[in-house]
């Protein structure tokens, strides 16, 4: 697929009735879990969850994915990352329509996404932090320039 015809564009609030969809497909809650929790995180409807950023991924204008990155100092405690340094961000990405698996997609949603982080934000590093069952996640980031650090078990790419 042509990297080109792929668009990071700002969710918007007529986008949930996709973004739930797709987080209801039994491929994605394997990996995201509950969609309930991701749906009022997206949807920030208490108000705390306004340090994330979301997006839709399209092609040709259609929409695909979802894909959302925030800084990891603004994030709650009790995560993996707390003890990162300041101007690290955090990535998630899922592709939701099955016609747009499989088809190199990956790798360009993570360059583009690394690419928007940068453009905006000041960041050190980016991480990513898939279950260590999800293979090609994994190895997708590790093609895109993510290592393994054994001590936190996230996945790092430094700028």
């Amino acid at each position: 697929m042509d990297k080109d015809r792929v668009n990071i564009r700002e969710y918007g609030s007529c986008d949930i009735s996709i973004v739930e969809v797709w987080l209801n497909k039994d491929y994605i809650t394997k990996w995201f879990g509950e969609p309930k929790q991701w749906l009022d995180e997206i949807q920030n409807v208490s108000g705390e969850f306004g340090w994330i950023n979301h997006f839709i991924l399209e092609y040709d204008g259609t929409p695909f994915g979802f894909c959302q990155y925030y800084e990891c100092s603004k994030t709650p405690k009790g995560f993996e990352w707390d003890n990162e340094p300041p101007g690290t961000f955090g990535i998630d990405f899922l592709i939701g329509e099955e016609d747009f698996l499989n088809k190199g997609l990956g790798s360009i949603i993570i360059r583009k996404l690394i690419d928007l982080i940068v453009k905006k934000e000041n960041p050190v590093q980016i991480l990513a932090d898939p279950d260590k069952e999800n293979a090609i996640s994994i190895k997708l980031l590790e093609v895109n320039g993510f290592a393994l650090d054994e001590a936190t078990g996230l996945y790092k790419a430094a700028l």
